[in-house]
């Protein structure tokens, strides 16, 4: 039988096998774009609550987009970098956080679509 670890790395596994999108990284402007594979793990934060302790009052919610990629692919991936996932679609890196096992989250900042036009695109 497994151990727990191996469980959670092939669960996760499987997930990200399940949800990714194709994408390319590049590191800076002219660098040669590296493939790999992300999924978009936006999670939202509420600052408030609709149950019995809001008094009525609305609930704002704000997203934290964020992109995982599978270090085996990419090992971290630099601020100020981009990965472009399709037409007119890209996300800015803002923020890397630390190595998760296999895995490495970063928060990004979707670009405008003038911003991500021109950009290489991944294989679909």
């Amino acid at each position: 039988m497994p151990d727990f670890r191996t469980a959670l790395r092939k669960a996760r596994r499987n997930l990200h096998d399940h949800m990714k999108v194709p994408a390319l990284y590049i590191a800076y402007t002219g660098a040669d774009p590296v493939a790999v594979s992300v999924r978009d793990f936006t999670r939202i934060n509420d600052t408030g609550d609709m149950g019995k302790s809001s008094d009525g009052y609305a609930v704002i919610s704000n997203s934290a987009p964020r992109l995982i990629f599978f270090r085996d692919e990419l090992e971290n991936a630099r601020v100020g970098a981009v990965f472009s996932v399709a037409d007119g679609v890209a996300y800015r890196v803002e923020r890397t956080s630390p190595p998760n096992d296999e895995t490495r989250t970063v928060e990004v900042t979707p670009l405008s679509a003038s911003e991500a036009q021109g950009l290489p695109l991944p294989d679909a």
